[in-house]
């Protein structure tokens, strides 16, 4: 469900405390009616035509059903707004009612304040075919359902910060998620004095506002492009929204009397009311976030009582060793098997500085490298004899004294220890072999003929596909996330989906983006030597 239909203002993201506009302005709404109006809500649980990415990579029927930490992301921004003291009935709409069901969501959706409703056309007409009539009344409010972190309280601060406004669009601005999550990826829009991240909250108070989404109907299809948005507003608001001339709420006011509604910003203090689930990275960041709200808020006593399974799981390069292994490795065996392939190194460097060029990837330019120096076909008795002096020799004085330690200590208290690197697979099993690890999860090189082929058979081992491929193992090996507390150590920014996904990030001797990320989050940082 990517409800990311924005007014042209919804995504505009400027101006803030420098600027004098009300944050919680005003003691009664413009129908006259005080404070504690109650509310009724549009929940927006339907998707855009076609498949969704997402919703495709976790296999389920829409977006909105996406499970975040084994529950469907729907029903956290659901149970959110029934929390909410100002909010009445919750309409929710989406194209099938069977996107909105499943396990664990009956006694939700049974709810006499929940009602399903067919989404029809597009989203704006929709909204348009329930809005204003019983039992949506005015005053309004819009969201969406890939928003879990939504809170009561991000929704009661954007509430009472409408004020006499017709129409509302909540945002944050950059600073205040960047201070909190200085990693986190958003979608930008940037005006004068600064740059905000839509909230995915939209008030409609007045009937007037029915406007607003007539228009929303005509800009849905350039809701992704900046100039053809703001072009619906004329072209002396939209070249000014581009040349950064305009702050935001000067924006939205003038967009508002075009449309003969009085417009504002709300802007909300909360740094996790701009993060929803557009991209896998965001998946893992919120999952992460949710997970320290439970330990922080109502904290499971299962994990105090032992009833968690305790998964250790160690990146290897410059985390376990001292030094990076791949092109050490390769050295190495060339040099006892074919020393010839060592005159091969200049071109070695030339595919390095390709891959930082980025005219190659970084499984392409590992293919490369074992090529020029390996050849297109060593006989696995040969690699496994070769392999095992190496991983002999970088046992000896290769690795952190600390980090074998470590490993020692974490197996001693009962815990599953997991090798997870993108080192190839067929060195990185003979390492952990020496370090008594069983579990590793590393880049699948391609054999053919009893013999070691150049290709990656498959993923490279690393970023987003690290975690992916840590979770496909745990689920072959019948363990599910909720049942395990996870511990992850490593010493690279590349690491992060890992990172957001473990409940103690551990960073090691961390790389300086990983350093200041790690202090912003309050994670255990360790030097080893």
């Amino acid at each position: 469900m990517d409800i990311k239909v924005r007014f042209p203002f919804d995504d505009t993201k400027q101006c803030l405390a420098a600027l004098d506009f009300p944050r919680a302005a005003g003691t009664s709404n413009a129908l006259g009616h005080p404070e504690n109006t109650i509310w009724n809500v549009i929940l927006l649980a339907g998707q855009r035509p076609g498949p969704d990415p997402l919703a495709k990579h976790f296999g389920t029927g829409g977006k909105a059903s996406i499970p975040i930490n084994g529950k469907p992301m729907w029903t956290y921004v659901l149970k959110t707004l029934l929390a909410t003291p100002q909010i009445g009935k919750i309409v929710i709409l989406a194209q099938d009612r069977s996107m909105v069901c499943g396990p664990g969501t009956r006694g939700l959706i049974d709810s006499e304040r929940v009602i399903f409703a067919e989404s029809v056309g597009g989203i704006a007409h929709s909204i348009s075919s329930v809005i204003g009539k019983p039992p949506l009344t005015w005053p309004i409010l819009i969201t969406t359902a890939d928003h879990p972190l939504l809170t009561p309280a991000m929704v009661s601060e954007f509430i009472k910060g409408v004020g006499t406004s017709d129409l509302a669009v909540a945002a944050v601005e950059r600073r205040t998620v960047m201070q909190r999550y200085p990693m986190s990826k958003r979608t930008w829009l940037k005006f004068r004095h600064g740059a905000f991240s839509g909230a995915n909250l939209f008030a409609l108070k007045t009937p007037a506002t029915i406007k607003a989404l007539e228009l929303w109907s005509k800009a849905e299809q350039d809701r992704k492009q900046a100039l053809k948005l703001f072009w619906h507003f004329g072209p002396v608001l939209a070249l000014r929204a581009l040349a950064r001339t305009i702050s935001f709420p000067a924006a939205l006011q003038s967009a508002g009397r075009k449309l003969g509604v009085k417009a504002s910003l709300v802007l909300l203090r909360q740094a996790e009311a701009a993060i929803d689930v557009d991209k896998i990275s965001d998946h893992s960041q919120v999952e992460s976030i949710l997970r320290e709200r439970a330990k922080t808020g109502e904290k499971s006593t299962a994990f105090s009582n032992g009833a968690l399974k305790q998964v250790s799981i160690f990146d290897l390069d410059r985390t376990l060793t001292r030094q990076p292994t791949y092109t050490a490795l390769l050295a190495y065996i060339s040099w006892r098997v074919a020393p010839w392939r060592l005159l091969m190194a200049p071109f070695v460097i030339l595919a390095m500085l390709g891959y930082l060029c980025k005219f190659y990837s970084r499984k392409r330019v590992k293919e490369i490298e074992q090529w020029l120096l390996l050849g297109s076909g060593l006989k696995q008795s040969v690699i496994d004899r070769e392999v095992g002096h190496f991983a002999d020799r970088l046992v000896v004085s290769g690795l952190f004294d600390e980090g074998r330690a470590t490993i020692e200590r974490e197996r001693a208290a009962g815990h599953r220890v997991i090798l997870a690197t993108a080192a190839n697979g067929f060195y990185a099993h003979a390492l952990a072999k020496r370090l008594g690890i069983e579990d590793v999860v590393a880049t699948p090189s391609l054999w053919k003929d009893g013999k070691l082929t150049p290709k990656i058979d498959g993923t490279n081992c690393y970023g987003s596909a690290k975690r992916e491929m840590v979770e496909r193992h745990l689920r072959a090996k019948g363990l599910k996330r909720e049942n395990l507390h996870i511990r992850f150590y490593s010493d690279h920014i590349s690491d992060l989906p890992m990172f957001d996904w473990a409940d103690e990030p551990i960073a090691v001797n961390p790389s300086i983006k990983l350093f200041k990320y790690a202090l912003a989050q309050n994670w255990r940082i360790k030097f080893w030597t």
